[in-house]
């Protein structure tokens, strides 16, 4: 007991505590909006969903530069340094605003475009992409936003704004879907995240109120060593999907792509755990480090005392997974239960492998890890086409779990072999 005890007064325990509130009710607005979407929208209208919520991703990160996770770990760099922090945060807020307005522009100006390549040409929905367009800038400005609220360390700050982003984001989605089901679900991918720069703002007043139009091209430098693994792994990486998506559709039917999307969904539910807790807790660290030993210790507390956790929690979806299914969507996704012990098998490998991942991004070893991106992309995407042919979507998550297996395996092999990044 006083083993756990000492355990749980760690930083670490603290902050996983106060996100497991955040995790919670996101559960709870997953469930809502999860269970709307079936009933309302089913397995094709999901397939739709989720072409256009990778499509922002990419969106996101092009418009970012992929700068979020280089201004977390700047922004945390600069603690001791007050003024610099400031100069910092405003080359940020100048130059990336700019970015935000002028996808918004290249999204609405080509909405037939976007419409014929993601939703099936509907010409219904070409509209779709003026909403969008006004939108995006609220949400990409929030995320630049939060990221900066992220490397001050300010963790509840951070969860808070998610927390009133979550309640607000589901208010406007259940509203959306009830008035106009499939076309208002497409609406609420961009509209309802947008709503959240409001809580931020409230949070970073100080650093707004010192904010001047001014950008240092030193501060851009840096930040650049972060876009090409952006582009890698939050660019290509979403197209990569939506090219998948898009041959099972043509081989299996929408209502298959519905299934994928389903499994999708479920599994980024329960990696809330690890990836709010990376970005909340492990990335300003590592970014931080000094020595080895530093880092080691960072890493053991990720695969020792976080890991069981989430394997327990995989192990728990599994033996449940018919009610899973029956509880987050209808009897019209019941095939996802059969396939959901595939999703799970990836999903270990990448939790065990995303801890691994974010040294890349923490120690700037752009090189490594656009290797080691552009493989696991690769090879997920041909092993996909392989299966899909085969054995369609079944042959699909056979390649997601072996694709992450051999992503775990290749970034395990280069920490121990590699080249130390400290001494």
């Amino acid at each position: 007991m006083a083993g756990l005890r000492s355990i749980w007064k760690e930083d670490l325990w603290k902050i996983a505590s106060l996100n497991s509130l955040s995790i919670g009710l996101k559960l709870v607005t997953g469930f809502i909006t999860s269970k709307l979407l079936a009933v309302y929208i089913g397995p094709a209208g999901l397939a739709l969903v989720g072409n256009l919520r990778n499509f922002l991703t990419s969106v996101e990160n092009i418009a970012t530069f992929g700068f979020t996770n280089g201004i977390v770990k700047y922004t945390a760099s600069y603690q001791d340094q007050p003024e610099r922090q400031q100069e910092f945060i405003n080359s940020v807020l100048t130059f990336l605003p700019i970015m935000a307005l002028l996808c918004s522009l290249g999204i609405g100006g080509f909405a037939s475009y976007w419409n014929a390549w993601l939703l099936e040409g509907d010409s219904a929905y070409n509209s779709v992409f003026f909403y969008v367009a006004l939108a995006l800038p609220w949400y990409l400005v929030s995320v630049v936003l939060t990221s900066i609220l992220n490397g001050l360390e300010a963790y509840k700050k951070v969860v808070y704004t998610q927390i009133f982003g979550m309640l607000a984001g589901l208010v406007l989605t259940v509203g959306l879907v009830l008035t106009t089901q499939t076309y208002g679900a497409l609406i609420a991918v961009v509209a309802a995240p947008a709503l959240q720069f409001f809580a931020v703002v409230f949070y970073l007043k100080k650093q707004i109120q010192g904010f001047r139009f001014q950008i240092h091209n030193s501060d851009l430098q840096n930040l650049s060593h972060y876009s090409l693994m952006a582009i890698a792994s939050s660019v290509i990486g979403p197209l990569v999907f939506i090219a998948i998506r898009n041959r099972l559709i043509l081989s299996s039917g929408m209502d298959a792509a519905g299934y994928w999307e389903a499994l999708s969904r479920i599994s980024s539910y329960y990696f809330l755990f690890l990836s709010t807790l990376i970005s909340l807790y492990f990335l300003p660290r590592l970014a931080k480090v000094t020595t080895i030993a530093e880092e080691k210790s960072i890493l053991k507390s990720y695969f020792f005392q976080l890991m069981p956790v989430f394997t327990v929690g995989l192990i728990g979806i599994y033996l449940f997974r018919v009610w899973v299914v029956r509880l987050f969507f209808t009897s019209a996704f019941e095939p996802v239960s059969d396939l959901l012990i595939w999703q799970l098998v990836g999903d270990f490998g990448k939790g065990m492998a995303l801890i691994l991942g974010y040294r890349f991004f923490a120690y700037r070893q752009t090189q490594l890890f656009l290797f080691t991106e552009l493989f696991s992309l690769a090879s997920l995407y041909f092993l996909a086409q392989y299966g899909i042919q085969t054995e369609g979507l079944v042959g699909l998550m056979k390649a997601y779990a072996l694709n992450y297996g051999i992503y775990f395996v290749l970034l395990v092999l280069l920490y121990r072999f590699g080249k130390p990044v400290h001494r």
